[in-house]
């Protein structure tokens, strides 16, 4: 915009000398001056203008044309940038507004203070917009906990009645039945804590956690389900470190990382704790399993609660990346 203000005023600019150009020859060339003498009030005097001396009369116009114009230019380039900014400002500010706004603050709206008629349309839009997605939102989630929770109950019922009739079920009948209701259980109980952890409704009992004593205490149990599968867990440690964190909720975050590194990676589990100038941090990496069907396997609620309830503890991020060929999860306490 600033570009094309400054080429609009030159190109006005331009018309302007060359038309005053053209005409000023017209004169010296065409027309005819006359004046009285001084000496002689009646006498006339008759001239015009010789070719070099009206080339020299039109380059000198055109020199100083050129030299006006240098900081005319300059001066439209820096107006015509103002005016852009000025202009443009409402979406920037749009722009901004909208970055600040995701899944858990879906209730939020936007503001533009001094704008015009058609940005105010924009912004009655945007919000109209954002409120059905709030709505939306609400809706599915207290839908999902509804569902996760009117489901514990049968659930409960089938485990208790198949515990009475084991002595009448053949036992490997009864232990495959057992394992699919704790496999559905465990199911209908992440969907329950996503659902609340997504509505923000869960309480959090924040205390310091020594991070590498946390996952050396849990590591013991996937280096033998690493062993089962004929795969090796790592880990590196640095020295201990504190961190803000409720610790049921902790555990369930690398419960679901260390998880899904084995149930959808191959080869060696990396698990790295320490801290650096940027932090405190726990990383898992591993390779992706070039199986579809290892990958497709569970239910595909693993990261996605690990992203909820890191999201709801202060000064924790949850970044995820496939960077030289390895799948790396990572939670960096800032």
């Amino acid at each position: 915009m600033a570009l094309w203000f400054a080429l609009s005023v030159m190109a006005v600019l331009a018309a302007f000398v060359g038309i005053t150009h053209v005409h000023l020859r017209h004169e010296l060339q065409v027309e005819k001056w006359e004046r009285s003498h001084p000496g002689q009030p009646g006498f006339l005097l008759h001239g015009t203008y010789s070719d070099p001396e009206i080339d020299d009369i039109s380059g000198e116009l055109m020199q100083l044309s050129l030299l006006y114009a240098l900081p005319v230019a300059l001066l439209a380039v820096g107006l015509g940038y103002v005016l852009a900014r000025r202009a443009l400002e409402p979406v920037a500010d749009l722009n901004r507004q909208l970055r600040a706004i995701g899944a858990r603050s879906l209730e939020r709206r936007v503001q533009l203070h001094d704008a015009d008629a058609e940005f105010c349309s924009i912004e009655d839009n945007l919000n109209a917009l954002l409120a059905r997605l709030d709505a939306s939102f609400r809706q599915l989630t207290e839908f999902s906990a509804r569902v996760a929770h009117e489901l514990r109950t049968p659930l409960t019922l089938i485990r208790l009645q198949l515990e009475e009739a084991a002595g009448r079920i053949e036992p490997g009948l009864a232990e495959s039945l057992q394992d699919e209701l704790n496999r559905l259980s465990d199911y209908v109980d992440q969907c329950l804590l996503l659902a609340t952890a997504e509505q923000g409704r869960l309480t959090l009992r924040v205390e310091s956690v020594p991070l590498r004593t946390l996952v050396l205490e849990m590591i013991e149990t996937y280096e033998l389900l690493a062993r089962e599968s004929a795969r090796h867990l790592s880990v590196l440690t640095g020295e201990d470190v504190l961190v803000q964190a409720d610790p049921r909720y902790l555990r369930q975050v690398l419960h679901n990382l260390l998880t899904n590194a084995l149930r959808h990676g191959q080869g060696a589990v990396e698990v790295a704790v320490g801290g650096d100038a940027a932090g405190a941090f726990c990383r898992v990496s591993n390779v992706p399993a070039d199986q579809p069907a290892a990958r497709a396997a569970g239910s595909g609620l693993g990261l996605r609660i690990v992203r909820a309830l890191a999201g709801l503890h202060p000064r924790l991020t949850f970044t995820r990346e496939t960077t030289g060929g390895k799948f790396v999860a990572e939670l960096r306490w800032r």
